[in-house]
């Protein structure tokens, strides 16, 4: 038994890839999401305590996890090193793709949100549009709270729950999924007369590319917060042929 931690472009992939070399699997996610697996998967959702993770693989007799969840979910990924340190389970990191960062006096990284609001106090705008995802809104409530600022979220009863939640104006929210369409980015900087970008550095899944590219069309900055580290112990992989080669490895 693998067990997947998804909820991604690439958590999907990994349940194709298992499904076609008939490898049993649990998918596992956070929230409830319309996951339908095939013939070689169940699925699960809930968060995880670390001793609620060890307790799982035990009971499933789990012999590895591929982690397959946002860059971003710091939180799971602390979850999955401590518990499957505790258990000796190999966990392979099913990693997404990212452009080659540019250097560009308009493309700012940053190591953490605190970066970012010190540039922002440092540079005063007329309106931001952060790109950060509903749950950084209510990280950033000093900020929006004496700035103009616009969120967009997935459109989602939860993610507008939550923002509702965090006190943010819904009139300020731009409640659509993310894309490829670079039009759409240009005409949503046009709309709100937007002279900031704020986003993460969420690989070609997250069309940052994208994001990017509208940014320097428009002739204002972005401020890209850095993807956080991994742990040492994780086995990067990428691709099908990565992915089995190294289940090959560690189930051998």
């Amino acid at each position: 038994m693998i067990l997947v931690f998804g909820g991604t472009t690439e958590g999907k992939k990994v349940a194709a890839i298992l499904e076609k070399a008939a490898c049993p699997y649990y998918y596992s996610t956070k929230t409830s999401i319309d996951f339908q697996p095939g013939a070689y998967g169940r699925y699960r959702h809930g968060a995880l305590t670390a001793v609620q993770l060890q307790a799982f693989c035990k009971e499933h007799a789990v012999r590895a996890i591929i982690h397959a969840s946002h860059p971003f979910a710091t939180l799971l990924h602390a979850t999955i090193h401590e518990g499957a340190q505790a258990l000796s389970l190999p966990v392979l990191r099913f990693e997404r793709s990212y452009p080659e960062r540019q250097e560009h006096p308009l493309v700012k990284y940053c190591t953490s949100y605190a970066e970012a609001m010190s540039w922002l106090d440092q540079h005063p705008l007329k309106r931001l549009l952060a790109l950060t995802g509903v749950q950084t809104i209510a990280p950033l409530t000093d900020y929006w709270k004496n700035n103009d600022t616009i969120f967009r979220i997935l459109p989602r009863e939860s993610s507008l729950a939550l923002a509702e939640q965090a006190g943010f104006p819904k009139e300020n929210l731009i409640r659509e999924m993310p894309g490829d369409d670079l039009q759409q980015e240009l005409d949503i900087i046009r709309q709100y007369r937007i002279d900031c970008i704020l986003t993460k550095e969420s690989g070609e899944s997250g069309f940052l590319a994208i994001k990017i590219q509208a940014a320097l069309k428009s002739n204002i900055p972005i401020l890209i917060i850095e993807r956080p580290a991994l742990p040492d112990t994780f086995i990067p992989v990428s691709d099908e042929a990565s992915l089995m080669a190294g289940l090959n490895s560690v189930l051998s």
